[in-house]
């Protein structure tokens, strides 16, 4: 359980299980580590509640309300009560497959690529992924009243050797979203360069293994920088 006492320790050990899940999404490496995971806004789902709510229920309950009123055979009474159920269901289901798609429509970030999971269909699902070192360019942007309103838009990220940019829509706060991917590459490159220091040194290590190396050449090798020594700083002349 956790401790009311300490809850910005709990929220933070909560959020670090949650981005170092494995199988965060389909296709996940074992190496991965989830980064940022941008979602459809709510406005969208709220959109298709709304048309449910018009067009699944008011609209053949007032035509029901009203062919009600007027005195039909019992046969074509039958009949017509079997369309609107029909109807109703065929709603649903609409409403159904179109939540299902807001919903697991996602874009990762991990500590390697970007993945665009696209959920076109029930049973239908595209990934398109691309590394972090091939993006180019992202931008957010929003257009409309109501969208510069709520602050949402779309985020578009642009990859090398490729002209269609990958477009992520109704996103919230774009802008701010672009540059959390663009922090995520900057800290990834970052990463691999200091790996990859640190592999040329332990290499130059080894190749002069045979060599009596002092303390001062291990650190320069291993990336201490400067000796000791030359990092003291001269004392002040007193006045």
């Amino acid at each position: 359980m956790f401790n009311l006492d300490a809850p910005t320790s709990n929220l933070a050990k909560l959020h670090t299980q949650i981005h170092r899940k494995k199988n965060f999404f389909p296709g996940q490496r074992d190496s991965e580590e989830v980064q940022l995971c941008i979602r459809i806004h709510w406005i969208q789902r709220a959109k298709i509640f709304i048309w449910f709510l018009l067009l699944g229920i008011l609209l053949p309950g007032t035509i029901y309300y009203f062919i009600s009123r007027v005195g039909l055979p019992t046969e074509i009474w039958s009949l017509f009560s079997l369309v609107v159920i029909f109807y109703f269901l065929f709603s649903w289901l609409i409403t159904f497959i179109e939540f299902i798609k807001s919903e697991f429509t996602l874009l990762v970030a991990t500590n390697e690529r970007i993945a665009d999971i696209a959920q076109s269909s029930i049973f239908d699902q595209q990934i398109s992924e691309t590394n972090l070192d091939r993006i180019q360019e992202v931008s957010g942007y929003t257009h409309g009243f109501w969208k510069t309103f709520l602050n949402v838009g779309n985020l578009e990220i642009q990859t090398a050797g490729s002209d269609i940019p990958l477009v992520m829509r109704l996103v919230k706060s774009p802008q701010l979203t672009a540059r959390k991917i663009l922090d995520v590459q900057r800290e990834s490159q970052q990463r691999r360069r200091g790996s990859d220091f640190g592999k040329r040194s332990e290499d130059e290590i080894q190749t002069r293994k045979g060599e009596v190396l002092s303390e001062e050449e291990l650190k320069k090798l291993r990336g201490g920088g400067i000796a000791n020594g030359d990092r003291q700083r001269k004392p002040h002349k007193s006045v």
